[in-house]
């Protein structure tokens, strides 16, 4: 991945890699999250499946829609791509030595296309986190709750994530609040600047 000159070789590096894998490594992937996550409240656990069903099944439908129809783009990717590659290679090592990394390699290969290619999170918009924040896009910019905790969590994908740290709580009822906020600056800039 990290040799990837513009988006569209890091779209067929991927795509190539991808042949290893089938739907049924998607559903598996998918059933071992589903495993993990049984426990959890069910409002919240239920949203999380449906954004990482988006994450996993989501992203595969993106990547083979794309790489078939010859898409990408000839900008280069994102400089910290190699650092990525470099990442992805030492958790799949690490993870060997416990037992086999298929369903890690397969996840960051879709996060590596969704971030290096479509140059967006990781996790889809809408994804939540316990408190209740969500990932969240707001006037071009991805805003992520827990960015600033990359550092807590060995190999993760937070660092090489377009989304932002917020400034401000992403709770779902924020957008309208935030398009509220918007509106009475667009008011008030209009009735202190007007010149008619």
């Amino acid at each position: 991945m990290h040799e990837a000159a513009t988006k569209k070789d890091l779209l067929r590096v991927i795509a190539d890699e991808m042949k290893a894998f089938d739907l049924h490594d998607l559903e598996m992937m998918h059933a071992r999250f589903e495993r993990k996550v049984a426990n959890l409240p069910e409002d919240y656990r239920d949203r999380l499946l449906e954004s990482v069903r988006e994450e996993i099944f989501g992203a595969h439908h993106r990547l083979v829609l794309l790489s078939r129809n010859g898409g990408g783009s000839d900008d280069p990717p994102d400089p910290a791509l190699s650092a990525y590659a470099a990442m992805v290679a030492e958790a799949c090592t690490e993870k060997a030595r416990e037992k086999d990394p298929k369903y890690l390699y397969l996840k960051y290969l879709l996060s590596g296309f969704t971030m290096f290619v479509l140059a967006e999170p990781a996790h889809p918009v809408g994804t939540p986190f316990p408190g209740g924040q969500i990932v969240d896009e707001w006037e071009g910019a991805y805003l992520c709750p827990v960015r600033d905790k990359a550092d807590d969590v060995a190999f993760a994908l937070c660092p090489f994530c377009p989304a932002v740290q917020s400034t401000e709580p992403t709770f779902p009822e924020m957008r309208a609040r935030r398009y509220e906020r918007r509106r009475r600056e667009s008011l008030e800039n209009y009735w202190t600047n007007y010149k008619g």
